[in-house]
């Protein structure tokens, strides 16, 4: 039996009466220990657990060594009174549970990050944040990525999984630090001829075959149990009948003064993660604005957006009533400064696009009126339907107006040219033809004319009348 002495602080205790410590990959560290504390130091613990308190759990055994067990934030305790004596509870997390206090609405518009500079963007936030990286994370973002209402945490789990990997906290050091990966462990015997368990969870196997892990196998799944007295660490490794199995979790108890360790392991492959989803992105729709047009497409940035002062360099297309791969359909596009809207249609938001331009609060008469329907350039060029009329204008004098019960009226500004590579015919069935000039009107052919201007003149080779 080897005895182990539980030394704690700042909080300490006189005696433990239970320990129980949880390790996980993708899950933050949990200590809950309980034991006596001085009558005369309750005020005192009140005072200081009123605010953050970073907690420190250490294991001496009978060499008088001290083990560092965990380290982490005090984020529960009571304390009550039994048998005259104060009792003591206190419940503590690694410091990666920073990351998961407060969502976010983040997105990462920059093709050319890599998911290696989002990890250290996001744990450099925090006190004493870090990242340590088992492996290079290099690939480059290359589509949107979206951090909607997520944790830190939560974001990173998710981010770690598109490589089928993990995050792992550290637990014996303070701050907010984590391993992306697992961490790089150390060999130690297994005891074969011990007491073991062994066991497979075809439900996982399935559920991985299903979310396209097409290389995991049966095999991998699985799962070996043993208990040690040595405080094995996530990442370290043994080899049971010529296989590598790697710790991937630890439940550790005080029992009988004596610290043990309930170690779980797999094949790497089998500790590989599947594709975590967002599923909560499907559907949504964030405010924009629009900052380039090229094309058909558009780059925005989202009002909402904490993840200011990026480049933004991806471009989205822009999703229109009617449009076909040669072109044919419409093409009405936003222009810099337009508030639209940026969509995910499923649950991976690589797939967003930007739609429907945005109205705004305004005063302008164009938007006062449902039943007239206005197609409107920034620079002021204009279609207009309405119940009895269509009107087409530039705003600057000149129109043409087709009315119902009146006809088509057309007005410039300037000059009206009518040219035709035939004919031009130009007739009245029931009423007059009017041609009217303020100083003159000049009917021309070839080199025969009739010019109506101060008198009238017949200019042509030749003139009949009849």
């Amino acid at each position: 039996m080897r005895e182990y002495h539980i030394r704690t602080s700042p909080v300490e205790f006189l005696a433990i009466l239970e320990l129980k410590m949880e390790k996980e990959i993708n899950r933050h560290g949990r200590l809950d220990i309980i034991g006596y504390i001085e009558d005369g130091q309750e005020e005192e613990y009140l005072r200081l657990l009123s605010g953050e308190v970073w907690e420190k759990v250490e294991g001496i055994s009978g060499s008088g060594e001290p083990e560092m067990l965990f380290w982490g934030i005090v984020t529960g305790f009571c304390i009550e009174t039994v048998n005259d004596q104060k009792k003591m509870k206190l419940d503590i997390t690694t410091g990666s549970c920073l990351s998961d206090r407060e969502e976010h609405l983040r997105t990462y518009q920059d093709k050319n990050k890599t998911y290696e500079e989002i990890f250290r963007e996001r744990a450099g936030e925090y006190s004493g944040g870090g990242v340590i990286f088992t492996r290079p994370l290099k690939r480059a973002a290359e589509k949107l990525l979206l951090q909607y209402r997520e944790t830190d945490w939560e974001f990173l789990k998710r981010l770690a999984s598109w490589e089928q990997s993990c995050i792992v906290p550290e637990f014996k050091i303070a701050g907010m630090k984590i391993f992306c990966g697992l961490p790089k462990g150390t060999e130690f015997p297994f005891p074969e001829h011990g007491k073991y368990t062994a066991g497979k969870d075809l439900g996982e196997y399935y559920a991985k075959k299903k979310s396209g892990m097409t290389t995991v196998s049966e095999e991998d799944c699985l799962e070996y149990t043993a208990v040690f007295r040595e405080n094995y660490r996530i990442g370290d490794y043994t080899v049971v009948k010529g296989r590598k199995f790697v710790v991937y979790k630890v439940l550790s108890s005080y029992e009988n003064g004596e610290l043990l360790h309930r170690c779980f392991l797999r094949r790497e492959r089998g500790i590989r993660m599947p594709v975590i989803y967002k599923e909560e992105i499907a559907g949504i729709s964030l405010d924009a604005v629009v900052n380039e047009v090229k094309e058909d497409r558009v780059q925005v940035t989202v009002l909402e957006d904490e993840n200011r002062g990026q480049d933004i360099n991806i471009w989205y297309p822009y999703a229109t009533v009617y449009s076909t791969p040669d072109g044919t359909g419409w093409y009405c596009m936003p222009e810099p400064g337009d508030m639209v809207r940026l969509t995910v249609p499923g649950r991976e938001e690589g797939e967003a696009y930007v739609s429907s331009s945005v109205h705004e609060a305004t005063e302008s008469a164009d938007r006062k009126e449902p039943s007239h329907k206005v197609l409107k350039s920034r620079h002021q060029k204009e279609v207009r339907f309405t119940p009895d009329s269509i009107v087409i204008t530039n705003n600057q004098g000149s129109r043409i107006e087709m009315t119902d019960g009146e006809g088509i009226h057309i007005v410039s500004a300037h000059s009206v040219l009518l040219e035709a590579a035939g004919n031009i015919t130009v007739s009245s069935d029931t009423g007059s033809l009017i041609l009217a000039g303020t100083s003159a009107v000049n009917l021309q052919q070839r080199g025969t004319s009739i010019q109506l201007g101060e008198g009238i003149s017949f200019i042509g080779g030749e003139l009949k009348v009849q």
